[in-house]
């Protein structure tokens, strides 16, 4: 295991050096270097190979943190993300990481509009598996209200998993799936998930 992680920080400080050397052509060098860097310090796995997210894990391209509060982000993550050391990986090396990634766009939706969205969600049959508010049924689970956000929301509708068919873009454009995750946003909570309700 020690020698498997010398050879991903070996990997991971290659492949930034090749990206500070490669300015002249930006986007194209920081998206070989974030690819490289983000599999060999293990962070592919959750938020994709070009950190765009995926299902697991939020998209961390473009100039979203600064590079203290990403560093900070690593260190004492949120949520299910695991800490990560700077024996496991460097306060420099994240810096370099960090501005490979704001090179890279950050995937973007439209503004999403409710009453669209609540016409497609019926349309395009997601309330068959999901019931008629996103609050989840016997064939799928909940996702509203409160859903996750829009850009995994829109990843995950790309590259489901399980039963749940692939909605690509030509069948399910980025302005409906905005338009899906803004009515999904909109559904209020169940009345046991509000205090002056509760028994």
């Amino acid at each position: 295991m020690p020698g498997a992680l010398n050879r991903h920080k070996l990997i991971l400080m290659l492949s930034l050096s090749l990206g500070i050397a490669a300015r002249a052509w930006p986007q194209a060098a920081a998206q070989d270097v974030v690819v490289a860097g983000l599999t060999a310090a293990g962070c592919a796995a959750c938020h994709g190979s070009d950190g765009r997210g995926t299902a697991a894990g939020p998209a961390i391209t473009g100039a979203t943190l600064s590079a203290a509060a990403f560093v900070a982000a690593v260190r004492s993550p949120r949520g299910a993300m695991p800490a990560f050391g700077p024996e496991a990986v460097s306060d420099e090396t994240l810096g370099e990481l960090h501005t490979e990634l704001g090179r890279l766009s950050a995937p973007s939706f439209p503004a999403g509009r409710v009453d669209v969205g609540a016409a497609l969600y019926e349309s395009t049959g997601c309330y068959s598996c999901h019931s008629n508010q996103g609050q989840g049924g016997t064939q799928g689970p909940r996702i509203g209200p409160n859903p996750i956000p829009l850009t995994r929301f829109g990843w995950y509708l790309r590259h489901p998993s399980g039963q749940m068919p692939p909605y690509t873009a030509g069948v399910l454009p980025d302005q409906a799936v905005a338009d899906i995750h803004a009515f999904l946003q909109a559904r209020l909570p169940p009345a046991d998930g509000i205090s002056l309700l509760a028994p």
